[in-house]
């Protein structure tokens, strides 16, 4: 078939035209219509479709797994971010009695807001005028039924009091006069003392600044804790400290409990029943808690110069809890002073007891001011 194009339509008429004359003459013919021609264009090349782009179908979105809960969460207060993390001193200290009165000092039992418990204490006040350099001492253990207050404290107490120090030793939870509550892993005892600093410091006749702590056996394990906690603490003094670490603190006193043949069958079983309340879930159950509970990972935090004694008869405390504080602290680049008294047991006698005393003493006049 062929197309024309529209500008091809004139010359084509004229042609029909002169065709015509040439025939012979006739009847005249009615000429039709011209029919008109009409170009028709060429059509556009008809483009196929352009095939839509396949779907690609988004990979499916996997969701995240969720984490895993951690079944020990309750027990994060208690670890050493835990107590860190809290807040200390809300309250004050009240007077409850004057005790007793000597030469150097006044005794009195004092009581103090911590946790939500009242605790209870025993306050030793220099005589004369202040203020005067403030020292808090954490008592070892004691059967809650025979504690009394200032027992493990009063000797230390009285030797700082009569050199002019202001001290504060607090009963604890459970003890003598406090109000009873778990220790949880041994670190209400901790919360406890925490709390009496900020509040120390704000009695009339306290030196301003930072406090001096000193502690004895499981008091040298509160004590131990609670420079990895605080930063108020200008000077510590660990005596025969129990061990630094939870899961040895958990093991012996299970130990012990079991060991101790001489105690009424009913004390024994207590003790143990107390334990496994304290410790609500064992070291192999959660080795990374208790990891975390314990201070000799948070060394680096101390701030506090730190002197340390120990007796090579102790029947109570191996050289390992000690020894391993030090080495810590040493690892840390902490300052520390270690003393080592040959043939003396867990609590010191004699010319080394006072030796001790006058070490301790002579530690907090330097590092207080």
């Amino acid at each position: 078939m062929v197309y024309y194009s529209s500008r091809s339509l004139p010359g084509l008429l004229a042609l029909a035209i002169a065709l015509a004359a040439c025939r012979p003459a006739g009847p005249a013919a009615t000429l039709p219509t011209a029919a008109v021609l009409v170009a028709t264009s060429r059509p556009s090349a008809t483009l196929a479709p352009t095939p839509a782009p396949s779907a690609t179908l988004a990979p499916t979105a996997t969701a995240a797994p969720s984490p895993t809960p951690d079944p020990f969460a309750a027990y994060a207060p208690y670890t050493i971010a835990g107590l860190r993390a809290r807040s200390y001193g809300a309250g004050q200290i009240e007077i409850l009695d004057t005790l007793e009165q000597t030469p150097s000092f006044t005794r009195y039992l004092f009581a103090y807001p911590s946790d939500g418990l009242r605790i209870t204490g025993m306050l030793n006040r220099p005589r004369g005028d202040g203020p005067f350099p403030v020292v808090i001492l954490n008592h070892g253990y004691y059967p809650l039924d025979v504690y009394q207050t200032g027992n493990g404290s009063k000797l230390a107490a009285d030797y700082l009091a009569e050199r002019g120090f202001l001290t504060l030793s607090p009963d604890f939870r459970s003890h003598a006069g406090s109000d009873d509550a778990v220790n949880y892993f041994r670190a209400g005892q901790v919360i406890d003392a925490l709390n009496l600093i900020p509040l120390a410091q704000q009695l009339p006749d306290a030196r301003p600044g930072h406090v001096g702590m000193w502690g004895h056996s499981n008091g040298g394990a509160v004590t131990a804790k609670a420079i990895v906690v605080s930063d108020q603490i200008a000077a510590a003094v660990i005596y025969a400290p129990a061990s630094s670490t939870i899961e040895e603190d958990y093991q012996f006193r299970l130990e012990r409990a079991a060991a101790r043949r001489d105690q009424p069958p009913g004390r024994r079983s207590g003790v143990i029943d107390r334990v496994s309340v304290e410790f609500p879930v064992a070291p192999a159950d959660a080795p990374e808690l208790y990891r975390r509970l314990s201070p000799l990972p948070y060394l680096q935090f101390v701030r506090a110069p730190v002197q340390i004694h120990w007796g090579t008869a102790d029947e109570t405390v191996p050289y390992k809890w000690p020894g391993d504080l030090l080495a810590g602290l040493q690892a840390a680049g902490k300052p520390v002073e270690y003393f080592e008294y040959p043939g003396q047991p867990h609590s010191f006698q004699g010319t080394a007891n006072q030796q001790y005393l006058q070490r301790m003493a002579d530690f907090f006049a330097q590092q207080l001011g």
